[in-house]
C-alpha cells in the first residue's frame, strides 16, 4: 500500500514541478543530472556492479528542443531562472524557490511557467502540512496558471502545463477530499494527456502523466471505483508502468518525475518486478543531500525491508531539515520512528514517534504513530504511557490504516499484550525489517499444538510463510499460506486473505499461471471488511493485470 501521504507528496513531486529539469539552459549540466560532479559520481555508479544491466538506461545526454519551446520559457535569463528555482525545488528550499519563479514572473509577465511552479510550491506545502492556507493559495497560482495559458500560443508545451495544471488540482481536491471535483480535474488532465499522446507521439513529456492516470485508474479499490467512471478513466497498471518508462527514458523534462513514479509504483504494486529500487538508488546518487530524495529513498528501502539502510537516509533526510533554507518535511520523523520500530529499538521508536506526533498538525499518520508509540512503550513495559496513545487513536477518515490502527487499540485497551503477542511483535519486526531467519526461529514455536489462539496461530503461519518466500523457500512459504488461509481465526484479520495473495505470487513467480490467477481472483472474492482490504484488493487487480500484460 502507498501510505496516502507519500501518495500526495509523490503527485505533487511527478506534476510538473520536478527540481533540476530545467538545466537545459546552463552550459555542461545535464537535466537528470544536475552538476558535472553528479555527472562524474553516475558515471562510476554505472561503471560498478551496483546497478544491473536490466535496469532502465538513462540517456547521458537529453537534446532539449529549442528554449523558447521548453515549458514555454522565451529567454535566456528567464531559463536560467527556472533551472535556479527547479534547484532549490530538489532541495526543499520551498522560500528560496519562490524567489526564484516570482524574479521570472517579473521577467516574463504572463508567462505560465513562472505561476505553474509558484502553484506547485504551495500544493507541496499544504501536502506536507495540511495547512489550508497553502491550498488556498495553491488554486489563487493554479487561477494564474490557466489565465496565462488562455494567451499563450497552441503548442505541446502549452498542452502539457494544462494538463498538470488539472492533475495538481485533482490532487489537491483528493486531499481535501472534495471526491466529485477531483473526479472533474482528473478527467482533464486524463484527456489532456491523451490528446497530447495521440496528436503528439514523440512527445515524450507527455506519457509521465498519462502513465500516473492509468496506474492510479488501474489500482484503485472498488469502493473508489465510482471516482473514476466519473472522471472516464480507463486503463492498467502495467500499461501505466510503461509509459512511465518512456518518460524515464526519453522525455526532456520529465525523467526523474518518471523515475520516481515507476520505482515507488514497482515497489508499491509490482513487487519490485522492474528494480524499482535500483531506480531509487540511481536518484539518490545524483543528489545524495536532498532532503527529498533522501525521504524517497529511506521510503522505499523501508518498502523491501531494509529497515537499518532506511534508518540512515531518513537521518540524512532529517539533518537536512535542520537548516534553516530547507522546508520542513515532518513525515521524515514518522518513517524513522517505523525504521528503528522494525529493528526492535522499542524505546528510540517511541521518542521518535511521539515527537512527530508533537511537531506536525495534520492527521496524516496519526493513527498509525500513536499505536506504534504505543506498542512501543508497552514494549518497554511502560503500560499507562502506552495507554495514552491508544485512547488517543481516532480513524474519522476513510483509510484502512487508520481503520486497522483503532481495531488494534481497542483489542490493546481492553487486555495488555500477552508473552505470545509479545513474540508475534518481535518476529512481525525481524521479518518487516529484513531478518526473515530470526522471524521463522521466534514464529515456528507458536505453531505447536496448544501454542496460540486461533488468530494467533493464523499470524505466525502467515509471517512464516513470507519469510520463506523472501528467502525462497516455495514449498515451505505455500505450506505456511495453506495453513493461515484454512484457519485465519478472525474473518477480520488479515492473515488468511493476505496469505491467499501470496499464494499467487509464489505460483506467478514459478510460472504457474493458472494456478496464479485463481489465487489472485479468490483474494477479490473475499467480502469481509478485513485489515488493509483496499491494499489487497489494489495489489490483487495490479497482479492480474499483470498476468494479462
Amino acid at each position: 500500500m502507498i501510505h496516502h501521504q507519500v501518495f500526495w507528496l509523490l503527485v505533487a513531486w511527478l506534476v510538473g514541478a520536478h527540481p533540476g529539469a530545467a538545466a537545459f539552459a546552463a552550459p555542461g549540466l545535464d537535466p537528470m543530472l544536475g552538476t558535472e560532479r553528479d555527472e562524474v559520481r553516475l558515471r562510476a555508479l554505472d561503471a560498478s556492479d551496483q546497478v544491473p544491466s536490466t535496469d532502465l538506461v538513462l540517456r547521458d545526454r537529453i537534446m532539449p528542443a529549442p528554449r523558447d519551446r521548453i515549458m514555454m520559457v522565451a529567454t535566456d535569463e528567464g531559463a536560467a531562472l527556472l533551472t535556479a528555482g527547479r534547484a532549490r525545488l530538489l532541495a526543499f528550499e520551498l522560500d528560496q524557490a519562490a524567489a526564484q519563479f516570482e524574479r521570472l514572473a517579473e521577467l516574463e509577465p504572463g508567462g505560465p511557467a513562472a505561476y505553474h511552479h509558484l502553484a506547485t510550491i504551495a500544493l507541496w506545502r499544504g501536502l506536507v502540512t495540511e495547512d489550508a492556507r497553502h491550498f488556498d493559495a495553491f488554486f489563487a497560482w493554479s487561477d494564474r496558471t490557466e489565465a496565462a495559458l488562455d494567451d499563450a500560443p497552441a503548442s505541446p508545451w502549452r498542452g502539457l502545463i494544462a494538463a498538470e495544471r488539472e492533475l495538481s488540482r485533482a490532487t489537491a481536491h483528493l486531499k481535501l477530499a472534495q471526491y466529485t471535483r477531483a473526479a472533474l480535474a482528473g478527467r482533464a488532465a486524463f484527456r489532456g494527456f491523451e490528446r497530447l499522446v495521440r496528436d503528439h507521439p514523440d512527445f515524450h513529456d507527455a506519457y509521465k502523466g498519462l502513465g500516473l492516470c492509468h496506474v492510479a485508474v488501474g489500482s484503485v479499490p472498488k469502493g473508489y471505483r465510482w471516482l473514476a467512471k466519473l472522471a472516464g478513466f480507463d486503463g492498467t497498471v502495467q500499461a501505466g508502468m510503461d509509459e512511465l518508462e518512456r518518460a524515464a527514458t526519453r522525455s526532456q523534462t520529465q525523467q526523474e518525475e518518471a523515475l520516481v513514479a515507476l520505482a515507488i509504483t514497482d515497489l508499491t504494486l509490482n513487487n519490485n518486478r522492474r528494480g524499482g529500487l535500483r531506480y531509487m538508488e540511481r536518484l539518490h546518487a545524483r543528489h545524495p543531500e536532498s532532503a527529498l530524495v533522501n525521504h524517497l529513498y529511506g521510503y522505499a528501502l523501508l518498502k523491501r525491508r531494509r529497515a537499518a539502510d532506511a534508518e540512515r537516509h531518513l537521518r540524512t533526510a532529517l539533518a537536512a531539515q535542520e537548516r534553516a533554507a530547507v522546508f520542513p518535511l515532518r513525515y521524515s520523523r514518522y518513517y524513522l520512528g517505523d525504521a528503528l520500530y522494525r529493528q526492535n529499538r522499542f524505546a528510540d521508536a517511541a521518542t521518535t514517534f511521539e515527537r512527530y506526533l508533537a511537531d506536525f498538525g495534520g492527521e496524516a499518520l496519526r493513527a498509525r504513530a500513536h499505536l506504534r508509540a504505543g506498542l512501543a512503550r508497552e514494549m518497554n513495559g511502560q503500560r499507562d504511557r502506552a495507554l495514552v496513545h491508544y485512547r488517543s487513536i481516532r480513524s474519522e477518515r476513510d483509510f484502512d490504516a487508520d481503520a486497522a490502527a483503532l481495531r488494534e487499540a481497542q483489542r490493546r485497551i481492553d487486555a495488555p499484550l500477552t508473552t505470545t503477542e509479545r513474540l508475534l511483535l518481535r518476529g512481525g519486526n525481524a521479518f518487516d525489517g529484513g531478518r526473515h531467519a530470526e522471524a521463522v526461529t521466534t514464529m515456528q514455536p507458536l505453531l505447536a499444538p496448544g501454542a496460540a489462539s486461533p488468530v494467533e496461530y493464523a499470524e505466525a503461519a502467515y509471517r512464516s510463510g513470507r519469510a520463506f518466500h523472501e528467502d525462497r523457500e516455495p514449498r515451505e512459504a505455500l505450506r505456511h499460506y495453506a495453513i493461515a488461509i484454512a484457519n485465519p481465526g478472525d474473518a477480520l484479520a488479515r492473515w488468511g486473505p493476505w496469505s491467499q495473495f501470496y499464494t499467487g505470487e509464489v505460483h506467478e513467480q514459478q510460472g504457474n499461471r493458472a494456478e496464479a490467477r485463481a489465487a489472485y481472483e479468490a483474494v477479490l472474492r473475499y467480502d469481509e471488511p478485513f485489515d488493509y482490504h483496499r491494499a489487497l484488493e489494489q495489489r490483487a487487480r495490479a497482479a492480474l493485470d499483470r498476468l494479462d500484460h
